[in-house]
């Protein structure tokens, strides 16, 4: 009798269902990899909203109890928040402006980060654009501080 001998290998149906497993896991960790690159923007968005957000506080506090050119009497909140509403958008934002530090105001090419269409009156950055998100200075309602919304 003769042996012939027999040589071990994979058979298909094991090879396709290593190759199903493996693309499997390569499909979840290039969806955990691009998840957290967006979480990461969404993080660098809610940042820049709070150094807007105190841009504005400072700027309010600073008016506050003010006393004007003319000698007059020193600013309430109420008048302030007044003055603020009357304001328009870019008014607004440029009064911000001055409370900013470059690094956020300026791109690192030099190009403007921080951008507000006049049209929409939204307030964005890179990160923001990357992400479809935006800010806006929403009018001060009485009882409460001004605040810089995410949208």
């Amino acid at each position: 009798m003769l042996k012939t001998k027999m040589k071990r290998a994979f058979s298909l149906v094991e090879m396709l269902l290593v190759i199903a497993i493996i693309s499997i896991l390569a499909a979840m960790a290039i969806s955990n990899f691009s998840n957290a690159s967006q979480d990461s923007r969404d993080i660098i968005s809610r940042q820049q909203l709070a150094v807007l957000q105190q841009a504005l506080n400072h700027h309010v506090n600073k008016e506050i109890g003010r006393v004007t050119n003319s000698g007059g009497s020193p600013q309430t909140v109420s008048q302030v928040m007044i003055a603020y509403n009357a304001k328009a958008g870019q008014q607004r934002f440029d009064t911000l402006k001055l409370f900013l530090d470059d690094s956020l105001w300026s791109g690192p090419t030099g190009t403007e980060n921080l951008q507000f269409n006049l049209s929409t009156q939204r307030i964005t950055t890179k990160a923001m654009r990357d992400t479809n998100n935006y800010m806006t200075l929403p009018n001060w309602v009485s009882g409460s501080f001004p605040k810089v919304q995410l949208n």
